[in-house]
């Protein structure tokens, strides 16, 4: 798989292909430009896979360079470079063809890597149905073409070109969900969802489904011999609210529906597709509700609106007016959700950016383990409150006691890693001075040991994750810096005096 990589900016260059083991993903770089012209006259020669285009260049910008790409057939999938303020633009990008998109200043390899697989994956799918090599012979295959614009075979399946519509669902709070089943038997979840789908719609005409991904079913609908479409509309939401009930009465689970607008033809199945994600996406916002309806969404003023929000934030940060940040952050996150014009991914990267500033290392990625199981824009405004505020608080108490700088430094380290192992060697060589010296001038400064410091910090963020029945106390232990269960107990006891188990049993 070849890379070219696009950006005016040599150190953006150099930091992408030192990021990850390219080799390692079976992938090349093929070549660098510095310019939207030479870009294409690279993409033409070197017919490369996947693009990293920034936005801002020289000659053509990015938006120039997507619109030729279009113009000139050109395959390859491309990833837009944009800075953290400059929404608007990235999904003008998004519409005009981009796979994905990385806010340059807080690019990791982590994202990449993970962006990369997935775009290895449709690339390998899409060859696979170019060179009709797929199983376009059964039914899994078949639907999957159709997803895709490719109709080949669809008169094995049940569905007619008339009153179609497309539902997605998922389950409600997978990652709980997925703890009640044998972790011995993955998939077992899915397997159960899809022969119940089976039962319900053995005697159906017109309807087919099929799992996507692993929270993610598609139901196909037609009803070819209905003519009002609202008689059309209401079956379709029938079935939405039987597969809702049934699941919640046999497998106690709850489901979001998204369901498209009406279409007519096969060939337009890819549009009712992203109709029905685009619907689906709302249970973001609104957790209480189960169907979702497709609405067409002008997000033009949207987007503009959201970029002034985050300059302001930005600016804010800079001069170091926290208090007003999170009056600024708590607005942006009123105005999304009253216009819901963004996506779940969307606004988690917003969330990443400022923490990204904050922290102002990669430490902002060790928080990936907590937010696996969020799903819900309440949930995500809760957990980046809080965690803003310990950041804040952190640093107002610094300003308001005189650390030296390098006791400081240590302080803001310890806060982003006290999740790794710390040992005065280590943060020896992190700021370049002695052991010895660390450990004294930090107990004179701060009034107590080092160790200590850092097993109080560590039960402090313990204590907050107890509250919390996701996390397993052997798995919180290893969250916060113990290297075993065991140590963590003792410890925990030493300074709240009781053990975890019966700490969180008094909290809850």
């Amino acid at each position: 798989m070849k890379i070219l990589i696009v950006d005016d900016e040599p150190l953006v260059r150099i930091g992408i292909k030192s990021s990850i083991n390219w080799q390692e993903y079976g992938m090349i770089i093929v070549g660098e430009a510095a310019d939207g012209e030479e870009a294409i006259r690279l993409m033409i020669e070197r017919k490369p896979d996947i693009v990293f285009l920034d936005i801002k260049m020289p000659k053509k910008d990015g938006i120039q360079v997507l619109q030729e790409i279009k113009e000139r057939g050109i395959n390859s999938k491309v990833i837009i470079l944009s800075s953290f303020d400059d929404l608007q633009t990235v999904k003008h990008a998004m519409k005009l063809g981009a796979a994905d998109y990385f806010h340059k200043p807080s690019m990791n390899e982590l994202e990449i890597s993970n962006v990369l697989s997935r775009i290895k994956d449709e690339i390998a799918y899409e060859q696979k149905i170019q060179e009709n090599t797929y199983e376009s012979n059964s039914k899994e295959g078949i639907l999957r073409n159709l997803l895709l614009g490719n109709s080949v075979n669809v008169k094995q399946t049940k569905l007619k070109e008339n009153n179609l519509y497309i539902l997605l669902f998922k389950v409600k709070k997978y990652e709980s969900v997925l703890q009640r089943y044998p972790a011995d038997n993955p998939g077992f979840l899915q397997k159960t969802v899809m022969n119940l789908l089976g039962e319900l719609f053995s005697k159906e005409k017109e309807v087919e489904f099929l799992q996507i991904e692993d929270n993610v079913f598609s139901i196909f609908c037609s009803n070819s011999e209905i003519r009002s479409n609202q008689l059309s509309f209401t079956s379709v939401f029938e079935r939405a609210q039987l597969v809702n009930h049934t699941l919640a009465r046999f497998l106690n689970i709850e489901t979001a529906f998204g369901i498209s607008g009406k279409i007519d033809k096969f060939i337009h199945i890819g549009k009712a597709f992203a109709q029905a994600k685009q619907a689906f996406g709302q249970a973001f916002y609104q957790p209480e509700d189960s169907i979702f309806y497709y609405q067409k969404i002008e997000d033009g003023n949207v987007l503009e609106q959201v970029d002034e929000y985050i300059i302001q934030l930005k600016k804010e940060l800079r001069e170091e007016n926290y208090n007003m940040f999170l009056q600024t952050l708590t607005t942006l996150e009123q105005f999304l959700h009253s216009k819901k014009g963004l996506g779940e991914r969307d606004v988690r990267k917003i969330y990443e950016g400022l923490l990204f500033m904050i922290e102002e290392t990669e430490d902002y990625l060790g928080y990936s383990d907590h937010l696996k199981g969020i799903e819900t824009f309440g949930e995500l405004s809760s957990f980046y409150h809080e965690l803003f505020q310990q950041k804040f608080a952190i640093r107002a108490t610094l300003r308001s006691q005189r650390y030296s700088p390098i006791i400081k430094n240590i302080l803001y380290y310890l806060e982003s890693n006290y999740h790794r192992p710390i040992s005065l060697n280590s943060l020896s060589e992190e700021f370049n001075v002695s052991s010895n010296y660390i450990s004294r001038l930090f107990k004179k400064e701060v009034e107590k040991g080092l160790f200590t410091y850092i097993n109080e910090l560590r039960i402090e963020k313990a204590k907050s994750l107890l509250k919390d029945y996701r996390y397993k106390i052997y798995e919180i232990a290893e969250l916060v810096g113990f290297k075993s269960q065991v140590h963590f107990a003792i410890v925990f006891n030493k300074y709240v005096g009781t053990s975890p188990k019966d700490f969180r049993k008094e909290r809850m």
